[in-house]
């Protein structure tokens, strides 16, 4: 079994399988798509709210469990990571599913994404997945019922958008950032993304965000397509400090909000937050009867997603 890198040091429990969970719901339609500006669509919301995300609703019913906070720009692989560690999570006998009250039961996207969900999550025609999937909020049960914590996926754009990087939070995000839960920010970064001044922006914005985070909060920073960088040295054993290394040059400054100033405990414990490294799995393109070309998924090892559940039950727990 690999090891994840953790920056304070804590390796990884093996998960026990348990029994599957079986697959069965409807599709689901598309959501809402601006036609004239495709920039502008934000799947899962409706044309007032994208005109006005201050307008978007979210409702956390249960503030007592922690929520795990998918956190990263457009298109950075928050859905993926979202499906894959789903599939994983049911694999091994949890039970993952949308929470309802999350939007506003008059919301009849959200109501076919929650009714559609596992579908989306085990079909292997990736595009779909991550455009249907998109702004949810799911829950993660043990195999006794117990709530172990939320999950949200929600839009990028309205965390950090590089076009427009000195946006504020709409209220919506602030609503999350504001509730009593324990959150664990999972803040996603990848090799070569965009250009350093965006990389910029983003390390400027988690910065802004580290202030807003509560003592209780945590963080781990997920390297996502480690499978597509220079540091994997068999599927599951990575060169963590090469990835270490690779981050804070490619994002400067990135991990000095989380140096831990502790005169006592700094030695042994440089940094809080965790890293990880991750892989969704691989994408090929394949042809319908009709000639049309879209995106197939096939998932990759179980040892990446083990690793990020491994760091977040060790925040869960302390």
């Amino acid at each position: 079994m690999a090891k994840k890198f953790d920056l304070d040091g804590t390796s990884v429990e093996k998960v026990t399988p348990e029994a599957p969970v079986q697959i069965e719901s409807p599709i689901v339609e598309a959501p809402f798509v601006n036609v004239e500006d495709p920039e502008d669509s934000v799947h899962g919301l409706n044309q007032e709210e994208i005109k006005d995300p201050n307008s978007i609703v979210v409702s956390i019913a249960d503030q007592a469990v922690p929520i795990i906070v998918l956190f990263g720009p457009t298109e950075c692989g928050k859905t993926m990571t979202l499906i894959r560690m789903t599939r994983f999570l049911q694999k091994y006998g949890y039970r993952v599913s949308p929470i309802r009250s999350f939007r506003p039961s008059a919301d009849a996207h959200y109501a076919q994404m929650c009714e559609g969900y596992n579908e989306l999550v085990h079909s292997s025609n990736a595009a779909e997945g991550t455009q249907m999937i998109s702004f949810m909020l799911v829950e993660v049960l043990d195999k006794n019922g117990r709530r172990i914590c939320q999950i949200l996926e929600a839009p990028g754009e309205y965390y950090y958008n590089p076009k427009k990087p000195g946006n504020e939070f709409p209220a919506y995000v602030n609503t999350i950032i504001n509730s009593s839960n324990r959150k664990i920010w999972i803040y996603m970064v990848e090799p070569d993304w965009k250009d350093p001044s965006d990389r910029s922006g983003y390390v400027s914005r988690l910065q802004k965000l580290k202030t807003m985070m509560r003592p209780q909060d945590k963080a781990i920073f997920l390297y996502n397509k480690v499978d597509k960088s220079n540091f994997v040295i068999a599927p599951g054993r990575v060169n963590m400090p090469g990835i270490k290394n690779d981050i804070e040059n490619m994002y400067p400054g990135i991990f000095t909000p989380f140096v831990n100033l502790n005169p006592v405990t700094k030695w042994f414990k440089p940094y809080l937050c965790d890293l990880v490294p991750f892989s969704n799995g691989s994408f090929a393109k394949a042809s319908k009867a009709d000639g049309t070309v879209y995106l197939t998924y096939q998932q990759g090892v179980d040892e990446y997603p083990q690793m990020l559940w491994n760091s977040i039950m060790k925040r869960i727990r302390g």
